[in-house]
C-alpha cells in the first residue's frame, strides 16, 4: 500500500506540474505582442488561472499522498 500511495503521489505531482505549465508551453509565439493577443489577453489569463489552480491542487494532493505514505 505504501508503494502504491507513493507512486500515486508522484503521478499526481507530475500531472499537476504539466497541467500548470501546459498553457505556457501551448502559447503560440507568433501571436504574442500583436493587437489580437492584447485584446484577448484577459480571457487567456482567466483560462490560465484555472489551469494553474487545478495543477496546484493536483500537486498538493500528490504531496499529501506521499507524506501519508511516509507515516504508514
Amino acid at each position: 500500500m505504501i508503494k502504491w500511495l507513493t507512486v500515486l503521489g508522484s503521478v499526481l505531482i507530475a500531472i499537476g506540474t504539466c497541467w500548470s505549465l501546459w498553457s505556457i508551453l501551448n502559447t503560440d509565439s507568433k501571436y504574442i505582442g500583436i493587437a489580437d493577443w492584447y485584446s484577448h489577453q484577459y480571457e487567456a489569463f482567466k483560462k490560465q488561472k484555472r489551469q494553474v489552480i487545478a495543477g496546484l491542487i493536483l500537486i498538493i494532493l500528490g504531496s499529501v499522498a506521499q507524506i501519508v505514505a511516509q507515516f504508514i
